[in-house]
């Protein structure tokens, strides 16, 4: 007994100088060396307090995505995954974990830290809700926390996938007014969507009878418009369907979109022009017919009002015309988007020279009057041609019989012979002194030296 006693107080002894040789080292005084030592010793307190004595407490872990065990059901039987049908909040595929443990611990946690998997009670083989166990898990098996709802049950919508194409049936503006007591009316609305493409749950796609274009206008419009618009899809009973599980494509590149076409109507002349007549000729003294005489041209306000008061139905060669009715017929045309209210397509026009008379005249330009027209250059333009014979005057008869050489008048036409120099040939226009309703038949050409 008293050996045991002799050897603890020796190894007491021995310790003790031990630390006290240590204490007494200079470098133990050392102002960094006891700052670096506060701070390990702090650091050893506090871990030893937080794994002790730090309390537990509780913390929702936000967003940890669920998994659908779905490999085999796909395989086997051509089945995928819809939708998480209850409880709501999880259609998201996404879950809230509520946990508990030690305060330091909690708040290292993410929802990296867990999985939320879900598999299947029993088999399944066919489209339809099934009951699953959603089992939520810590990763991390050193991390000491409690999962307070570890598991759950869920129920999961499957179905097979199919893919359709539909046309699309109808385009609705909905709410589109013109004003009261305008002379606008509102055209069929139209779309830039022609067939759409949906693919999705059969028992969603299946649901579909027809699909249509909508467009939420809801103004008053007084010119046409193009709207943002959107595919609505319609039972057999032209109910708007709520489907959200579709992917639709539709045979554009660019956004679905309505167009709501404002038409006005406005009636015009119909005339004809006429090439190689004289600087004098009156169109009006013309014995014409068109038919019809009027049209009623329907389209958009801006296209209406930027048309001329007279529409041109087409251009007549005066001086082929003869003696007797000369009938012309011309094609209706007009821009895109403007049309007349009754159809007309053609325009007929006939003149009729039955009572109108041609006189033969040679002319010399020591009595005629011969002229320069159309000359735009800076040089001197004279005539080598001095006469023209066989001229053929048409017009009506008490002013033909009376014409004589010196109510003739001879123009050379210059345009487009700026420069050109020396001699050279060009059209002759032939008109009648003081008479508006007289023209020649046939071309004619003089010579002229130019320089």
């Amino acid at each position: 007994m008293g050996n045991k006693k002799g050897g603890g107080r020796k190894l007491l002894s021995t310790v003790y100088r031990k630390i006290r040789g240590f204490i007494n080292r200079p470098w133990f005084y050392n102002k960094k060396f006891l700052i670096t030592l506060s701070v390990i010793c702090s650091v050893i307190m506090w871990a030893t307090l937080a794994t002790n004595i730090s309390p537990v407490e509780t913390k929702t872990i936000s967003a940890v995505p669920i998994t659908i065990n779905v490999d085999t059901i796909k395989e086997n039987f051509g089945l995928d995954f819809v939708e998480i049908i209850s409880p709501e909040s999880l259609k998201e595929l996404e879950l809230d974990v509520k946990v508990s443990g030690r305060k330091y611990l909690l708040t290292q946690l993410t929802a990296n830290d867990f999985t939320a998997v879900a598999s299947a009670n029993k088999s399944i083989s066919k489209p339809g809700s099934y009951d699953f166990t959603l089992l939520v898990t810590c990763k991390n098996p050193l991390l000491d926390v409690k999962i307070e709802q570890n598991s759950q049950q869920i129920y999961v919508k499957f179905d097979r996938f199919i893919e359709r194409e539909f046309s699309v049936s109808n385009v609705m503006a909905v709410g589109a007014t013109i004003p009261k007591d305008s002379n606008l009316t509102m055209g069929t609305p139209y779309t830039n969507v022609s067939t759409v493409s949906v693919s999705g749950p059969e028992t969603e796609v299946n649901q579909i009878a027809s699909v249509v274009v909508s467009a939420d206008i809801n103004k008053e419009l007084t010119d046409g418009e193009t709207f943002e618009g959107n595919i609505v899809f319609l039972n057999e009973q032209g109910d708007k369907l709520h489907l959200n599980h579709l992917t639709i494509a539709t045979d554009i590149t660019e956004s679905v979109s309505v167009t709501i076409p404002i038409r006005t109507s406005k009636e015009f002349k119909v005339g004809v022009t006429f090439k190689n007549a004289p600087s004098n000729f009156d169109a009006s003294k013309l014995p014409i017919v068109i038919s019809p005489s009027t049209l009623t041209v329907m389209g958009s306000p801006d296209a209406i009002n930027n048309l001329k008061e007279t529409y041109t139905a087409g251009e007549i060669d005066l001086s082929k015309l003869r003696k007797g009715t000369n009938s012309y017929e011309f094609a209706l045309s007009l821009s895109t988007g403007l049309e007349t209210s009754d159809n007309v397509n053609r325009i007929k026009v006939d003149i009729d020279l039955s009572k109108y008379k041609v006189e033969t005249l040679d002319v010399n330009s020591t009595v005629s009057k011969f002229d320069i027209i159309n000359y735009t250059g800076t040089r001197k333009v004279s005539f080598k041609t001095v006469s023209l014979n066989n001229i053929r005057i048409i017009g009506p008869m008490y002013v033909v019989e009376k014409l004589r050489e010196k109510d003739i008048i001879v123009e050379a036409d210059m345009k487009g012979m700026e420069t050109v120099t020396g001699k050279c040939t060009v059209n002759a226009v032939i008109s009648v002194k003081n008479r508006s309703n007289c023209w020649a038949i046939g071309s004619y050409e003089v010579e002229v030296n130019i320089g």
